[in-house]
């Protein structure tokens, strides 16, 4: 049974965290903003779950907590932007077709090249043959995502190059797009820019990467745009494209899932066996976190979870403490526990508010994130006054992919991600000294 009053508090919540975000955008005058970016993210990563599936159970408490997250994100952006905004009309003047260097097409060739080759050679390293790929890829799909999740797949160090490899091209090829003047050229950018996720979706049945490695794409369109003092996220123009890419990459996920092994049921469609999938993959991460939340400030749960105590940092920064050495068992997913709400939603994606939690306390997560929140402004800053940014532009996508996989996890987990976003900053930072050289 729906309860109402408690469903239209958490929409209005909801609302609010959006009404959060356009405050901010008043006030800065961009919507390619950091803290904007991260409200109109979690207005869109809360209001769908609540509108879509009303019997579903969210606290008012945690969509507090959830708006507070965003106002704390928000307050701890204040500085004078219009003063910062203006000098960098001045300052990037000269230097607006900085990203269509051709040495940075090149380096992403290269980098395209790498990757490709890096993903083959996982493949069959993995005993999984480029004909069996090509003659039965549904099957070889299924078989790597079945040996995934019993831990059977062979260590070798060319995957984990390739996802780094993956994350740089998506960031650098989202900077070098709109500088091409052939539009062959553009489309040929945006695919090889992508390809390297989509081909790990459709051979190891894994859809994460792509919605990751879009969103670092999105990242360096916006960091493009900026350095030709434009503070939109999209234009009019760039609609068709966004409505053609969704499609796209609608067919693409379905086709994946399908490559995992879902199919229609006697007496079912493929619709009623694909919807559990989406509604999951869409909407879970606010169902799970609120149980969760209930259970960690002492309401009742649909189930127990697991209380390791303050953390200090290791869900947050795992990729920071495996470094140094710390290896404590963490399952696959990160959580062992996986929230069931039938008939549509089973999923174990508690969102990074989970790990910030576990690891500081309700308050110390606040804190962190504010001082994050903080950093990546500073960085900003230091974006908007060089007419030349290196590895301020990376901070910056690598902010975009943060408030993306916020609804899942930290975007620290791993390391492969802040090493490809680190590659992109190391590039812009060797082509500054090019173009310093040049200028003498």
């Amino acid at each position: 049974m729906i309860d109402w009053p408690e469903r239209l508090l958490c929409i209005l919540i909801s609302l609010a965290i959006l009404g959060n975000g356009l405050m901010v955008h008043r006030m800065v005058q961009a919507w390619a903003f950091p803290a904007v970016l991260f409200a109109l993210a979690w207005f869109i990563y809360t209001i769908i779950p609540l509108v879509c599936f009303p019997a579903a159970h969210v606290y008012p408490s945690a969509m507090l907590y959830i708006f507070g997250a965003t106002v704390v994100v928000s307050v701890t952006s204040i500085s004078n932007w219009s003063v910062s905004f203006a000098r960098s009309t001045v300052i990037k003047t000269s230097s607006k077709d900085y990203y269509g260097d051709p040495i940075l097409l090149n380096i992403f060739a290269i980098g395209f090249v790498l990757a490709v080759a890096c993903l083959f050679l996982n493949s069959a390293a993995q005993g999984i043959s480029l004909s069996q790929l090509a003659n039965n890829l549904n099957d070889s799909a299924a078989e790597y995502a079945s040996r995934r999740y019993s831990s059977d797949i062979a260590a070798t160090g060319y995957q984990q190059v390739a996802n780094v490899l993956a994350y740089f091209c998506a960031g650098v090829g989202g900077l070098i797009m709109a500088s091409q003047k052939s539009r062959y050229l553009k489309v040929s950018i945006v695919v090889a820019s992508l390809f390297p996720s989509i081909f790990v979706m459709m051979t190891q049945s894994a859809k994460g990467m792509l919605f990751l490695c879009a969103a670092i794409f999105f990242g360096g369109i916006l960091g493009e745009k900026i350095q030709r003092n434009k503070t939109d996220l999209f234009s009019k123009k760039a609609i068709p494209a966004m409505v053609a890419g969704l499609a796209v990459t609608i067919a693409l996920v379905t086709a994946s899932f399908i490559a995992r092994g879902v199919a229609a049921t006697a007496g079912g469609s493929l619709v009623d066996a694909l919807a559990p999938y989406w509604a999951s993959y869409t909407s879970g991460h606010l169902f799970a976190f609120s149980d969760w939340f209930g259970n960690y400030v002492g309401l009742p749960s649909a189930q127990p979870y697991d209380d390791p105590g303050l953390t200090k940092g290791f869900y947050t920064f795992m990729s920071v403490f495996k470094l140094f050495g710390d290896d404590r068992p963490v399952p696959i997913g990160t959580y062992a526990e996986y929230l069931s709400i039938p008939p549509y939603i089973v999923t174990n994606i508690y969102s990074m508010f989970r790990g910030f939690i576990q690891d500081f306390g309700l308050g110390g997560s606040l804190l962190c994130l504010g001082l994050l929140s903080f950093l990546t402004h500073i960085s900003f800053k230091s974006m908007l006054n060089s007419s030349t940014p290196a590895f301020s532009v990376a901070i910056f996508i690598y902010a975009i992919a943060f408030i993306y996989q916020s609804f899942t996890i930290s975007s620290l987990t791993w390391s492969t991600l802040p090493i490809g976003i680190f590659l992109i900053g190391a590039a812009l930072f060797g082509m500054r000294f090019r173009t310093l050289h040049q200028a003498k």
